[in-house]
Order: C-alpha cells, then structure tokens, then sequence
C-alpha cells in the first residue's frame, strides 16, 4: 500500500512538469498530441487493444515491438522505413545483417494498419503506429506511460546499406555509443536511458559468446563478470547452441530498473550494455535508477519521446501498407500538418 502512494506521488509530481518538458523537445519537430482528434480519434484505443492483445498472447513480442521504434527512427528517422519489404531495384533495412532475422513485429504491425485502414481510411502514418506500439508495449509489461506527439510522415526509401554505422551494435564501446546517438541528435544521457530499453527482451546466445568463451580472444570468461552469473550463461549457452536465447535482465517479462542493477552487480549480458559503467556518468546514472527506480521509469518515457522526434530524412506521405508504397500520396497527412502550421 505504501509503495503504491508513494508511486501515486511521484506520478503527480512529474506529471506537472511533463507537459511544460515535452512541449520544448515536440515544438521543432511539429508534432502534435491532438494530430488525429478529429481525423481518426478512435486511433490510439485501437493501437491500445491489438497490443494488449499482442502481448498477452506473447509476453515476449512487447520487446520486440519496441525495437523497431528504435531501429525506424536512427536510420533516415522516423518514417516507418524499417517496415518496408525488398524491390527489385531496392534493397532495405529488413534484409540488413544488424536486422535480418532478428526483428520480429511486422505482422503485428500490418493488423494494426489494416485495422486503422477500416476505421479512418488514409488517416493514420505507420511511423505513428510504431510510435505509438512502442509505448503501448513498454506499459503492458510495466513501465509508465507517456504522451505520444503524431504526425510523423512515413517514408518511401529504405536501404539496407544505411543501417551499418546508424544502429548501436552489441560491442560497442562508451565512446561509439555517444557517437551513434549524437548523429540523430541525442545526447550521452539519453543513451544511458534508452540503454534501459533492454530492461526487457532476449539476446541470443551468440551475441555474447566472445564474453563467455574468448574474451579478447584468449580463450577465457571475461573477468568482470559475476562468477555465477557465467556459470549459469554457459549452462544456458554451451557452446554448441549459439541460437538458444537469453533474456537482457533478471527480470525479462517486466520493464523497470533492475538492468542497471545487473550492471552494477558484474551480471550485464551484452559489451554495450557493460560499457556504460565505463563512463562516470553512467556509473551515476545506473546508482540513480536503482535508488529511484521511479525516476528511471519517467525519464525514460522523456527519452523516448525525444527519439521520437528524430526527423524525417525524406518525407513521402501516407502509405496504405506499411509493407510497400503506392502511388505518391499525401493526402489528411499533409492537409493536417498545414492546418497544425496555421494555428
């Protein structure tokens, strides 16, 4: 009862900061809360519904419906490009090594379009869809809601070659991680916050086996790591079964802070994940989310709502399907951003 007050507090105490916040991160991206209130309203219940849905038939796709937030906005931004099947002539994101057979949710995200399709006919972008999935996915499992700014314009390009050097890779270094997150105009913190993303999801065997088996290719288990923590990961992983999959924390299933207390405590799955206490500041960071887990929770929404905002590299319009384009066409999209300029 207690924890459920102080949680109410502190939900109150944020929330009248929020609005003042968000309004400075959204202003220059032009995006708006109120974008489909009178074009689709019904938009957001119905994303709502099919993730719950989603989720409660598959814990595990909550993650990965979050990802590819992620994986959409740090490459050409938030255009819905990750969503797009191959051409002959094109090449995309899908089919790139760092995406290939380990993104999972386009089903997913073609219900969601297909039910939007039926009730607000060219209304409603698949960037907002993800943007919207992203939240969805991360309260079911947990964590705190946050307000999601629409208006996003999908894209018509999507190259696979583009993804190498845009998305953060496992191995990467303190150094290289500030380095992919300046380029879409995060800064050091929001990367430390996002890393928490990983709060939930699975990483599979392999990815960490260097960590396990060759650290630095000399046939041992990296030494910063929790003795019983890698007995029980070469238990999960012997060497034989790359595929076989590990959640990210200790507590997979449930969004909140405890990936940084595995950080703390030696028990970091992946190198980019133990590189942020490589850093003092994300060393401070991890400290500050175990001791106010609540903090993380709404900061972490913050944080999200800024990637969100990651800019449109080539805006096209409003697509059908989330899978291909058509014809160019711009349609409530474009009218309702006009109509949003003028005010």
């Amino acid at each position: 009862m207690t924890t459920d007050i102080l949680k109410l507090q502190w939900r109150m105490l944020v929330s009248s900061f929020l609005v003042l916040l968000v309004a400075a991160v959204v202003a220059e991206a032009r995006l708006s809360s109120e974008f489909y209130a009178t074009s689709c309203p019904q938009a957001a219940y119905i994303v709502q519904k099919k993730v719950d849905e989603f989720v409660e038939a598959d814990r595990g796709i909550a993650a990965a419906l979050m990802r590819l937030h992620f994986h959409d906005c740090f490459v050409r931004g938030c255009d819905g490009s990750v969503l797009l099947n191959s051409t002959d002539s094109m090449l995309t994101e899908k089919e790139a090594l760092l995406n290939k057979g380990s993104l999972r949710g386009f089903e997913q995200i073609d219900e969601i379009k297909m039910e939007l399709e039926c009730a607000c006919p060219g209304v409603v972008s698949c960037a907002d869809i993800l943007a919207l999935v992203a939240r969805d996915a991360t309260v079911k499992l947990g964590g705190w809601s946050w307000p999601v700014f629409l208006g996003r314009i999908d894209g018509a390009g999507s190259f696979a070659d583009e993804v190498n050097g845009s998305l953060p890779e496992r191995r990467d270094n303190f150094t290289k991680l500030v380095e992919i997150f300046a380029k879409v105009g995060l800064h050091a913190q929001d990367m430390i916050i996002l890393s928490g993303g990983h709060s939930i999801g699975q990483a599979h065997c392999g990815a960490f086996f260097e960590r396990l088996y060759n650290f630095e290719g000399q046939n041992v288990t990296d030494p910063s790591m929790d003795p019983e923590f890698a007995a029980m990961l070469k238990a999960q992983c012997p060497e034989t079964t790359p595929f076989n999959f590990m959640a990210l924390d200790t507590t997979n299933g449930t969004f909140d802070s405890t990936y940084y207390w595995d950080l703390l405590t030696n028990r970091g799955l992946l190198e980019s994940d133990v590189a942020l206490l490589s850093d003092p500041l994300g060393v401070a960071y991890a400290i500050k989310a175990v001791l106010d887990p609540y903090s993380f929770l709404f900061e972490f929404g913050l944080a999200m709502i800024k990637m969100g905002n990651i800019p449109t590299a080539d805006p096209y319009g409003w697509r059908k399907h989330c899978a291909f384009t058509e014809p160019k066409y711009e349609g409530v999209m474009i009218s309702r951003r006009l109509s949003l300029d003028l005010q």
